[in-house]
């Protein structure tokens, strides 16, 4: 199945329910309050539920309290000119860049690790080395980019149907256990015509390191007309492993699945991967193969830039990049597992448009809203 976060939720636009929806997922409820319960009910160690813990207050946290996640660095003083000799003019000092307000500073993006320090387990899939290799041939390519406010509003269509939209944002970024992260959040929602068929209302967390922005954690809460699903996957990157906790509840039963299952050194989670692709560089012809995680399997996704297009928007005329992608997954929804998407060709590198083809028709998806501090 193919596995970006946009996808997955698309997709569940195809089906139809003519039952009742009686339980939104409130936009203002917590999330990691949600996922706790979940690794509770699934009796997950303690040692593990703190490793993953989002600290909202940095200062909880004794390892961190001394390590504020956007301090400013104190510029140097102004000397006084003597009268003689006249003073060399002092080397002028970077200004940090506040993620709220501008693009993440080229001082703050990730860097790769070395080839030579890469180490496995005994167990590792000898794939998922050669998956490293690839990825540590263009990962120092990829420059976050990162607005703390910043959120974009897409209209979902089926064919020419309106179904709902969809919601991407970036929150404000916090600290999951000692590693200072980076907050994304999307969401979902039906349009009013189309919840007569079938309503949801769907909330996905994930949590990148600010040091090379690996996934941490990531969390699909689903709220709909015929069921209720909570989705956490936990990411070990010192024991290169997930976990995943997954729990359906519809009318007639309930379901759980947990699972532990090993993972590459660098890969992307369903909904960081729209971030990473977004920071890589769009302007030459060059296909990337970007590992993802979802659910303990691994696959790989090729992302190749085929060029500018131009159109218009409800936020005005845009020239975007052209990106094709595909993986190595297919649904039994989705036509070969392919999408295209349109990055703006502004600094800001904003997704605008979208669209795949699925086995009966199409769906696209077009930006109506944009917002950044």
């Amino acid at each position: 199945m193919f596995k970006s976060l946009l996808l997955l939720f698309l997709v569940t636009f195809i089906s139809c329910s003519t039952a009742s929806f009686k339980k939104l997922f409130g936009g203002s409820e917590d999330t990691s309050k949600r996922n706790q319960a979940l690794m509770k009910d699934f009796k997950v160690e303690d040692d593990v539920m703190d490793k993953f813990e989002v600290i909202k207050d940095p200062k909880r946290n004794k390892k961190n309290a001394d390590k504020p996640l956007e301090k400013k660095q104190e510029q140097p003083k102004a000397k006084k000119a003597a009268a003689k000799p006249a003073p060399k003019k002092a080397t002028p000092q970077p200004t940090p860049v506040k993620t709220s307000q501008k693009r993440v500073s080229k001082k703050t993006q990730p860097q790769p690790a070395k080839e030579k320090g890469l180490t496995y387990p005994d167990d590792i899939p000898e794939e998922f080395k050669d998956y490293d290799q690839e990825s540590l041939s263009f990962w120092n390519l990829f420059a976050p980019i990162l607005f703390v406010g910043e959120k974009a509003v897409y209209s979902i269509k089926y064919g020419i149907i309106d179904t709902g939209s969809i919601s991407i944002e970036t929150k404000p970024s916090t600290v999951m256990g000692d590693e200072p992260v980076y907050h994304l959040r999307a969401r979902v929602k039906t349009s009013d015509y189309y919840s007569y068929l079938y309503e949801l209302d769907d909330v996905a967390d994930s949590y990148v390191t600010k040091k090379n922005f690996i996934p941490l954690k990531f969390s699909l809460i689903q709220r709909e007309s015929s069921q209720d699903i909570d989705d956490l996957q936990l990411f070990d990157l010192e024991k290169l492993q997930s976990y995943s906790f997954y729990k359906r509840v519809t009318k007639e039963k309930t379901k759980k699945k947990k699972k532990t299952q090993p993972i590459p050194h660098y890969f992307q989670d369903p909904l960081s991967i729209m971030y990473f692709i977004r920071g890589l560089p769009m302007d030459k012809e060059q296909t990337f193969k970007i590992p993802v995680v979802n659910k303990g399997k691994v696959e790989m996704m090729t992302v190749t830039p085929k060029g500018k297009d131009k159109f218009k928007t409800k936020i005005g005329n845009i020239e975007a990049y052209r990106l094709d992608v595909s993986s190595t997954g297919e649904g039994k929804t989705i036509k070969g597992g392919n999408m295209t998407f349109w990055f703006d060709t502004e600094p800001s590198r904003m997704l605008v448009k979208f669209k795949a083809k699925i086995k009966i028709g199409s769906i696209s998806g077009e930006i109506i809203e944009y917002d950044r501090p």
